[in-house]
Formats: C-alpha cells, sequence, structure tokens
C-alpha cells in the first residue's frame, strides 16, 4: 500500500520537528550546558515551531483542511526565515549539514503540500 500524500507531507513534518527538538538536544549531550537547554527551548520561535510542526504534522495525518492552509502559512514564514539565514551563511561558504537537511525538509514539505493530490485529500 503506498502512503498518500497528506501522510507522506505529515511525516516530513515530523522529521522537521525532530530536527528542530535534536539539534538541541544534542548540543546539549555535547555540551552538557543546561542554560543553553533551556534558553533553546524557551525561545518563541522554537516553541512556535514545534507546537505549530506537530499540529500541521497531526492535521494532515488526518486529513484536515485547516493542517493545509496552516501548513502553507508556517512553511512560507519558515523559508523566509531560515532561508534568509541560509543564504547568508552560504555566502561565506560555511552553512553545517543540518542546515542543509531542514533546507531539504523544508523545500520537500512545500512540494508535497502544493502537490494536487495532497490538496485534494485534505478536505475534512
Amino acid at each position: 500500500m503506498n502512503p498518500s500524500h497528506s501522510k507522506l507531507a505529515s511525516v516530513v513534518t515530523a522529521a522537521y520537528v525532530l530536527m528542530v527538538v535534536g539539534g538541541m538536544l544534542l548540543h546539549f549531550f555535547n555540551t552538557g550546558e543546561l542554560g543553553t537547554l533551556k534558553y533553546s527551548l524557551m525561545l518563541p520561535a522554537t516553541l512556535a515551531a514545534i507546537f505549530v510542526g506537530g499540529l500541521v504534522a497531526f492535521g494532515l495525518w488526518h486529513r484536515f483542511a485547516w493542517a493545509w492552509w496552516l501548513g502553507l502559512a508556517a512553511v512560507g514564514i519558515q523559508l523566509i526565515r531560515f532561508g534568509s539565514w541560509f543564504i547568508s551563511r552560504l555566502s561565506v561558504g560555511n552553512a553545517p549539514m543540518a542546515s542543509w537537511v531542514i533546507a531539504l525538509l523544508l523545500v520537500a514539505f512545500l512540494l508535497l503540500l502544493l502537490s494536487k493530490d495532497t490538496r485534494q485529500q485534505c478536505t475534512r
């Protein structure tokens, strides 16, 4: 059985949330700096990315139309925020590998979200 486009988009969203949280946890495990972990987890942008990403992943899995619209708005905002930072890092030639993975996840999510099949599946 092939997964539906909306469920695939949901998995990509969940992978993005795991990258956000996982990056903070890896930094904590490597450095042991609890203060940095607490600070990172309390940033409004981090909390919003985790909450909205989880909400979109849940909604797309269940094929809700509101999740499609929320995902479209969220990926647009993230592409603008992350894209400007990422392009500035590329201009000096030192973008970390995790940044490439995040960029790939955002673009893949946008392409999946804009596919005709995903839009048609999210009708509830």
